[in-house]
């Protein structure tokens, strides 16, 4: 499976991407800030790792020697302070490290984790990467079995944690809360997401977690039910009105907690060996209303791109594209490729933009900007695809965004060249540390 980090980033980009849509002259000053040589045999390096408060940035990685590695600079400097912590990394791309700052400033770091026993740290001291201390505990409470630990940080810096304890096809979906004050998680429900009421069970694969402008949680996610990805199957959804404690479907039926796969709001039933990817992602427009993208084949088997949106209290799933060709993926662990993967995102003037990479379409790396009457009222392969717009010329091998204040008008992304994933198994010829760069742009409009 692509793993859970990745899909975040690339949804980070496609975002950003479109953000800079009609900069002034799309002008940019660009410089690159070499970091440390990271561990290039795999992508574990990346995702959330690349963060800023205003006067200083952070970025985690593992370093050559698979150590886990944080570094922090001045925003306005290009030397670097690194502290290491007793962690290594082996060849899972499932690894990588979570990297985040609370509203009091203390650092916290968790990673190199599948199915394995939580490992967290935190900083004694605001701002201050060498005062980091193993708490290695949360609540205490089904940490034994950690992977995909998320952020979720809501508007006013609440801070969550989204994870999955248990193994793929057979996992719980756990989110709990931070308190800056007492510096202790909670859980604000007991279990968010389980398997099937009856064995076999499953888990849920989350597509993302977002809240909108009026203060609603947005969950979707499809099912597996064994570690094998051929095994996915159905897309669901949830929504909260009261920061997680209870949670509805988009009709506003009471969910009962945990979900399952029987109890479930179903966006649309899709059968197992059906071609359905645990990717793609999800947005929220300006009026609350989600946007589920996801592939899977279509009745002559070939891959096709989806998104589910509501209609009068009911979801409308619109098949996008019309190719004939047919990518079949099947097994475990990450990887090494995928089918083409819809990555949404909503424009400045609340048009859906659609991107994919797909080398058998007609434009290989492409995207869909629609309004929503386009997506809804548009038949499959009628919609012009258009070359996706490349605002950051030069800049290759992007595996993370940074999160937190910039100067005004400027980004920056952490760049690193690196292997494919290797189904989290060492390579026969694993590929030297390369550098780590920290690209920033400056829009000059």
């Amino acid at each position: 499976m692509l793993d859970r980090c990745l899909l975040l980033f690339l949804v980070f980009c496609c975002v950003l991407s479109s953000s800079f849509k009609g900069a002034a002259a799309g002008e940019k000053e660009m410089r690159k800030v070499p970091v440390a040589n990271g561990l290039a045999s795999h992508p574990v390096n990346g995702g959330r790792c690349l963060i800023s408060d205003g006067r200083y940035q952070y970025i985690a990685f593992y370093d050559g020697d698979h150590r886990m590695t944080i570094g922090k600079r001045k925003l306005s400097e290009t030397q670097w302070d690194f502290a290491r912590l007793p962690e290594r990394v082996g060849w899972d791309t499932h690894n990588r490290i979570v990297l985040f700052q609370d509203r009091k400033g203390y650092l916290h770091v968790t990673g190199n984790m599948h199915c394995a026993p939580l490992r967290y740290y935190r900083t004694r001291a605001p701002g201050d990467i060498h005062t980091f201390e193993a708490i290695h505990t949360w609540t205490g409470d089904y940490e034994n079995r950690v992977t995909y630990p998320t952020v979720f940080k809501l508007r006013d810096g609440s801070i969550y944690m989204m994870y999955r304890h248990g193994g793929s096809g057979n996992g719980m979906r756990i989110l709990v809360r931070y308190d800056e004050q007492t510096q202790q998680w909670t859980k604000t429900v007991p279990v968010l997401t389980n398997g099937r009421d009856r064995n076999p069970t499953c888990n849920a694969y989350p597509l993302g977690i977002l809240e909108d402008g009026s203060g609603v949680w947005h969950i979707a996610w499809c099912w597996r039910e064994t570690p094998d990805v051929v095994t996915n199957f159905d897309i669901c959804y949830a929504k909260s009105l009261d920061r997680g404690a209870s949670w509805k479907g988009w009709d506003g039926t009471d969910l009962n907690l945990p979900i399952t796969p029987e109890n479930a709001h179903v966006v649309e039933r899709i059968a197992q060996k059906s071609g359905l990817m645990n990717g793609g992602n999800f947005i929220v427009d300006g009026e609350g209303r989600p946007y589920i993208g996801y592939t899977r084949f279509d009745k002559d088997g070939y891959n096709q791109l989806y998104v589910a949106t509501p209609v009068d209290g009911k979801w409308k799933v619109v098949q996008l594209t019309d190719w004939e060709h047919r990518f079949y993926f099947e097994g475990r662990g990450t990887i090494p490729e995928s089918p083409p993967t819809p990555r949404i995102s909503i424009t400045a003037d609340q048009r859906i933009l659609v991107s994919y990479s797909n080398r058998y379409a007609g434009v290989p790396k492409g995207q869909l900007v629609l309004t929503r009457d386009q997506l809804l009222t548009g038949k499959p392969g009628r919609h012009r695809a258009e070359r996706a717009v490349d605002n950051t010329p030069n800049i290759r091998n992007i595996r993370a965004v940074n999160h937190g204040p910039l100067p005004p008008g400027v980004t920056h992304y952490m760049q690193q060249q690196t292997d494919s994933p290797n189904r989290d198994r060492k390579p026969q010829d694993a590929r030297e540390p390369t550098m780590i760069y920290v690209v920033e742009v400056k829009n000059k409009g």
